[in-house]
């Protein structure tokens, strides 16, 4: 029997509300996402160290609440992409996810979608905008839900809206199983009054023989309690490739 070759389609499928409860299927370009998220290049072999913590959050009580802010000492260190990959290894797994952008000085979910157009944002939510329902689009089936930013704020601008970013996560809380939350990084400006009162959980991301090992200890030591556990990226060429073979050994039995 001759050997028959699966060929991944050139297109993802997006679920994107467009207003009063209402979704409108948006086909997503393969070729426009950025490599090193695991949905659009499901035989890397990255996939299986992401199953393996997705695999350990679910079955360990010690992640609680089912929250986690994903962060990093710098820029650089694949935070975004990891928070990705963790919010669909769970999926995989049958848990329902909210993926939520927190880096709203510089956002990037857009970008390593390809340039997709946000309709409505978590911003706009949090400016009352938009519903939070109708700032969240689907990836697949509906298992994983995504809050990207439309548009960035200025810090001003920000400190106004962030007292309801709290309402917005309770929102999620309430109807997904996990949350993650990318967030920026902690030795950055963006790490503001807000993150160091709320972000915990935090799960730390290192990028394996590049992070200074003086920004860990500064990061770790800023994190202080908050912090859950570390998560290593070992990234093996920037844009390219994301693996995280020792992130079992980083998080909590």
């Amino acid at each position: 029997m001759a050997t028959q070759h699966v060929i991944p389609e050139s297109r993802l499928s997006l679920s994107i509300p467009i207003g009063d409860g209402r979704l409108e299927a948006v086909d997503l370009p393969r070729e426009g996402v950025h490599p090193a998220l695991l949905f659009a290049n499901e035989q890397s072999p990255a996939d299986a160290s992401y199953q393996d913590v997705a695999d350990r959050l679910l079955a360990g009580g010690w992640w609680n609440p089912r929250r986690i802010f994903v962060t990093s000492p710098t820029v650089g260190d694949g935070k975004t992409c990891t928070a990705f990959n963790l919010a669909w290894a769970l999926t995989t797994r049958g848990a329902s996810v909210l993926l939520a952008e927190l880096n709203f000085d510089r956002p990037r979910f857009s970008g390593v979608l390809g340039g997709l157009p946000i309709r409505f944002g978590i911003d706009c939510a949090m400016r009352r905008l938009a519903s939070p329902a109708d700032s969240v689009f689907f990836m697949g089936d509906e298992l994983l839900g995504v809050a990207a930013v439309k548009n960035a704020m200025p810090r001003a601008e920000l400190k106004q809206h962030l007292p309801m970013l709290a309402s917005f996560l309770n929102w999620g809380h309430d109807r997904y199983d996990w949350l993650i939350l990318d967030c920026p990084s902690v030795l950055s400006s963006g790490w503001n009054e807000w993150f160091r009162q709320y972000a915990r959980p935090a799960l730390l991301v290192v990028r394996e023989q590049h992070t200074p090992e003086v920004q860990v200890r500064q990061a770790t030591n800023r994190l202080g309690a908050g912090l859950k556990g570390v998560l290593l990226n070992d990234v093996v060429n920037a844009g390219t490739s994301d693996r995280t073979s020792d992130a079992d050994h980083s998080l909590p039995e």
